[in-house]
C-alpha cells in the first residue's frame, strides 16, 4: 500500500540471494506479476501472498524471454554508460527482439554492433543511429529487410542507419533484397548476403559506394 510505480526497480531484488517471498500488493507495480516472476523466478516462491505456479513461470518466459531490455544491458555493462559505448557484442544471447532499444538518444557513439547468432526475425527495432558503421546480424531468422517508419515518421530498421559501411546479413532466410532500395545507405561499402535464399540480385542500384558483395550459397541462377 505505497506508491511504487516503476516496475524496473524490482530488478534490484535480484541481488538478494535468499529472497523467496515478495509482497507488492497495494502498489501499481503489483499489476505486472509476470514481469516480476520472470526476473525473480530463480528464487521467488510466493508473490503478493499467492504461490507462484509453474504455468505462470512458463507464461512469463513466453512474454519476456529473448527480449533485450535496459536491465539486461545494465547487468552486463554496469560500470559503463550506454552513451560511451562504441562497440557492442551481444551475439548468442537467444534474442528474439529489441524493440526501441537502439537509437541515437541511448547509443549516440555506437560504431559497431554484433547481433549474430540470435533468433531475430526483423530489423524494425532499430531507430536512428547515424554513427553506426558496422552491423552484423548473421545467423538469425531474418526473412525480409523491409522496415516501415513509425506513425510519426521516425525511421525504423535500415532506414535510420544512414552511416552504415558494412552490413552482414549472412546465414539467414532472406528471399530477396527488397527493403534495401528504401534505405539511404549511401556509404555502404561491404554487403555480405551469403547463405540465404536469394534467387536474383536486385534492389541495390542506389548503393553507389558499394565495393564488395558476397552472394555465395544462395539460389541465384
Amino acid at each position: 500500500n505505497n506508491l511504487l510505480t516503476n516496475i524496473k526497480q524490482t530488478m534490484y531484488l535480484k541481488k538478494l540471494p535468499k529472497l523467496i517471498i515478495l509482497d507488492t500488493s497495494g502498489n501499481e507495480i503489483s499489476r505486472d506479476r509476470y514481469y516480476i516472476i520472470f526476473h525473480l523466478k530463480k528464487k521467488l516462491k510466493v508473490l503478493d501472498g499467492i504461490s507462484i505456479e509453474q504455468n505462470e513461470v512458463q507464461q512469463s518466459n513466453e512474454l519476456f524471454s529473448g527480449r533485450l531490455t535496459d536491465e539486461i544491458l545494465e547487468s552486463r555493462w554496469a560500470s559503463q554508460y550506454f552513451s560511451e559505448i562504441r562497440e557492442l557484442d551481444i551475439s548468442s544471447w537467444k534474442l528474439k527482439d529489441f524493440d526501441d532499444m537502439f537509437d541515437e538518444s541511448k547509443f549516440p557513439n555506437l560504431r559497431e554492433l554484433n547481433l549474430s547468432d540470435n533468433n531475430l526475425v526483423t530489423l524494425k527495432g532499430f531507430g536512428y543511429l547515424p554513427k553506426l558503421k558496422i552491423l552484423t546480424v548473421s545467423a538469425n531468422k531474418l526473412e525480409t529487410l523491409i522496415s516501415t517508419p513509425n506513425d510519426d515518421g521516425y525511421p525504423k530498421g535500415l532506414l535510420g542507419l544512414v552511416g552504415l559501411e558494412v552490413l552482414d546479413i549472412s546465414f539467414n532466410s532472406i528471399t530477396d533484397l527488397y527493403g534495401l532500395n528504401f534505405a539511404p545507405l549511401k556509404e555502404l561499402k561491404i554487403l555480405n548476403a551469403s547463405n540465404n535464399s536469394l534467387t536474383k540480385l536486385e534492389h541495390i542500384d542506389h548503393l553507389l559506394d558499394l565495393r564488395e558483395i558476397d552472394l555465395s550459397n544462395n539460389r541465384i541462377r
